[in-house]
C-alpha cells in the first residue's frame, strides 16, 4: 500500500487562485490521502468558493493568525506520516507527488525533500527555473537515486544560509521531522519569509536532503504575491537571521556565517532603502554593519543619509542623477 501523504494548505484572500491550486493536487498522478485548507480570515468570497469541497478536501475557517499558525493546524488536522505544503496561489505539475515520494520511498531514511520551480505569469511558466540561479557547486556531494532524483548526504545548512532555493510549495517532509523540530514558530508569522527559517531547522536536524532537479512546482506571480518587495523580503531575512542566532542550536562556523549573512544583507537592503529615500532605514542597516565592511560608496550613502533630511534630499538627487 502506498504511502500516504496529506496536503496542507494555508489560504487568505486568493479565492481566485484557490480552486485551480486544489484541481492540481487532485490530479496528482500519486493521489493525496486528504488536502487540508486552512482559509486565515479571509475576507474575499473564499468561503463561498470552498462551500461544497470534494471529498478529499477539509476545509477550516479561523480568524485572521498568520500563516504559521494556519500551517500548525492543517498539520494537527490532518492523519498522513507524510506531509506536503502549497500555498495557496502555486501549480504542481500532475507527478509532483509521484516523483517527490520516489525519493522517500527508495532512501526510507530521508525525511525531508524539496523541488525546484519556475515562476508562472499568465499561466506561462518560465524556461528559467530557481536551480538556475544557484551558486557554483551549491549541490556537490549529491548523490542520483532516479533521473532528476536527487539525495544530498552533505550538511545542508551553511549552503541554505547563503542561498534559499527553497519555497514552501516544493517541500515534502515527514510527519516524524516535523514533530521533532516543533512546526513552524507562530511568532515569526508575520515576517517574510518565515518559512526560511523552518527550512533551515529541517535541514538542520536532518542528515540529507533530497530534491527533484525539474520544476515540478510553478509558483505564480500577480499583483497581490507579498513576497514582491525585496526591501521587505531583505529586512525579513535579517530579522530570521537574528532569530535562529539565538533560537539554533549551530556550531561556530555557522555563527560566524550568520553574522556575514547579516552584514551582507543589511548591504543590499540599503541599496534598495536609498533607492526609495528611506534614510532613517538606510542609516539604520549600514550603521549596523562593520566600518571594515563599507566601501567608500556605502560610506557616502551613510552619511547622506544621516545628514539633516533637506541636505540628504538634494545629495540623493544629485546621487540617484535625477
Amino acid at each position: 500500500m502506498p504511502a500516504e501523504v496529506s496536503v496542507l494548505i494555508p489560504t487568505h484572500n486568493r479565492a481566485d487562485f484557490l480552486p485551480e491550486t486544489i484541481d492540481a493536487i487532485l490530479s496528482q498522478t500519486y493521489p493525496p490521502t486528504e488536502v487540508i485548507v486552512i482559509d486565515d480570515g479571509s475576507t474575499d468570497n473564499t468561503s463561498e468558493v470552498m462551500a461544497n469541497p470534494h471529498p478529499k478536501v477539509t476545509y477550516r475557517r479561523i480568524a485572521n493568525s498568520r500563516v504559521c499558525v494556519a500551517r500548525n493546524l492543517a498539520v494537527s488536522l490532518s492523519k498522513s506520516p507524510f506531509l506536503a505544503f502549497c500555498d495557496d496561489d502555486d501549480l504542481w505539475k500532475v507527478d509532483k507527488l509521484e516523483r517527490q515520494m520516489g525519493l522517500h520511498l527508495q532512501v526510507p531514511e530521508l525525511e525531508y525533500s524539496f523541488t525546484n520551480y519556475s515562476i508562472v505569469m499568465n499561466g506561462v511558466w518560465a524556461k528559467a527555473t530557481k536551480f538556475d540561479q544557484a551558486p557554483a557547486g551549491y549541490f556537490d556531494g549529491s548523490k542520483q537515486v532516479f533521473e532528476g532524483g536527487m539525495v544530498n548526504p552533505v550538511p545542508f545548512y551553511q549552503k541554505l544560509l547563503r542561498f534559499q532555493p527553497i519555497f514552501p510549495s516544493t517541500v515534502l517532509l515527514t510527519r516524524a521531522l516535523f514533530d521533532r523540530i516543533g512546526g513552524f514558530y507562530n511568532e515569526l508569522g508575520t515576517i517574510i519569509p518565515e518559512d526560511w527559517e523552518f527550512a533551515l531547522r529541517c535541514v538542520l536536524n536532518s542528515s540529507q536532503v533530497g530534491y527533484l532537479t525539474d520544476p515540478v512546482v510553478g509558483i505564480r506571480k500577480h499583483a497581490n504575491n507579498i513576497s514582491g518587495n525585496n526591501l521587505r523580503t531583505t529586512l525579513g531575512e535579517i530579522e530570521i537571521l537574528k532569530f535562529i542566532q539565538i533560537h539554533h542550536a549551530m556550531d561556530e562556523s555557522s555563527k560566524a556565517l550568520v553574522l556575514s549573512e547579516m552584514a551582507r544583507r543589511r548591504i543590499l537592503a540599503s541599496f534598495d532603502a536609498f533607492e526609495d529615500g528611506n534614510f532613517a532605514v538606510c542609516k539604520e542597516l549600514l550603521g549596523a554593519v562593520p566600518a571594515s565592511q563599507l566601501t567608500p560608496k556605502l560610506w557616502i550613502k551613510l552619511l547622506t543619509a544621516s545628514s539633516p533630511p533637506f541636505f540628504a534630499k538634494q545629495i540623493h538627487r544629485v546621487l540617484m542623477g535625477v
